[in-house]
């Protein structure tokens, strides 16, 4: 769960720096939005897939931790 609490924390801080780039050199904020999701509207197939598969194994890996925790629970009961 630590990981997964540090990886949205990164991504906050990167999504704010970034919106906050974007509004000092004088954007709005709607048009600062368009500029952070910009670089997904230009995404071949294969980028999303390896995007979805770096996602799947920051979950995957806390969803195995959980369940091992869970069991280890168990057995020691």
């Amino acid at each position: 769960m630590k990981i997964f609490g540090i990886s949205v924390f990164i991504f906050l801080l990167a999504t704010s720096n970034l919106l906050l780039m974007d509004i000092l050199l004088g954007f709005r904020l709607s048009d600062a939005l368009l500029h952070l999701l910009n670089p997904f509207w230009v995404m071949s197939s294969a980028e999303y897939v390896m995007l979805a598969g770096l996602f799947f194994i920051v979950i995957g890996q806390q969803v195995f931790l959980i369940i091992k925790k869970k069991e280890e629970k168990q057995n020691n009961s």
